[in-house]
């Protein structure tokens, strides 16, 4: 029997780390695995990778730790900014090092987005500013030639589970840190998990097959708020209060 527990997006969120960490301890477990976003936002980032390297671990990049290490630093933005100004060379190098999607066994996939491309969600699509569950045929496309018994995908904070055919299971974690955000890619939209708790899943597999169970865990969710607004992302402040975009869409 394998029993593995999935995070991903914390986003430097050291609080709502921690809280999953903790309630990781009460579910017996074979393995962690780490989809990526680890520290890009407002938050801790520094303390947050320091907690992640002493973990072990199996972890991926996300799309804002490799922008974080390969794209000059004057044309990050915000998040991305105050992140890569508080993390060590140590740090840094240790995002270099990760892989943007491994193969934990032959028939289970890491990735963040999709396989070819960390910044497409996977599940979901955006068009006409909104977001949506992407249909079965918009998922094999983005699939491509790729082809595992479970993938394991991020990005989107939404937490998901898909059985794209008998042979195939996706599963997004949602997100440790941030329940909520707004995002200009591939065009303005936002996503609202409606509450501010962090959220992992946990995979096992038994004779029956793969079963999946989503925990959604509470944690100081104003301490982070207030870490937000006093390094300078109040719009942060409702998205980690809240689970939403509070009165606007800033």
């Amino acid at each position: 029997m394998t029993r593995i527990a999935i995070l991903a997006d914390i986003h430097g969120n050291l609080a709502a780390l921690e809280a999953v960490i903790a309630d990781l301890a009460g579910y017996p477990h074979d393995l962690v695995v780490n989809l990526g976003d680890h520290a890009s936002g407002p938050l801790w980032p520094r303390e947050t990778i320091e907690l992640l390297m002493q973990q072990n671990w199996i972890t991926i990049v996300g799309n804002h730790d490799r922008q974080l290490v390969q794209i000059d630093p004057q044309r990050h933005g915000a998040s991305d900014r105050y992140a890569y100004s508080q993390l060590t060379a140590a740090q840094l190098a240790w995002l270099r090092e990760l892989p943007a999607q491994l193969r934990i066994a032959p028939d289970i996939l890491l990735c963040h987005g999709t396989p070819a491309d960390d910044d497409r969600y996977l599940l979901e699509t955006v068009a006409n500013g909104a977001i949506r569950h992407a249909t079965r045929a918009e998922i094999h496309e983005r699939l491509g030639p790729t082809r595992a018994a479970v993938i394991l995908c991020a990005h989107s904070h939404t937490a998901r589970l898909v059985t794209l055919d008998p042979t195939m299971l996706i599963i997004n974690p949602g997100s440790v840190g941030l329940a909520a955000y707004q995002d200009d890619t591939p065009e303005l939209h936002v996503v609202e998990g409606g509450s501010p708790h962090a959220r992992y899943a946990m995979l096992e597999s038994n004779p029956s097959g793969w079963h999946v169970t989503f925990r959604s865990v509470a944690y100081d969710h104003d301490r982070a708020a207030d870490q937000a607004v006093r390094n300078g992302g109040r719009i942060w402040e409702a998205w980690l209060q809240t689970g939403s975009m509070g009165n606007e869409v800033r």
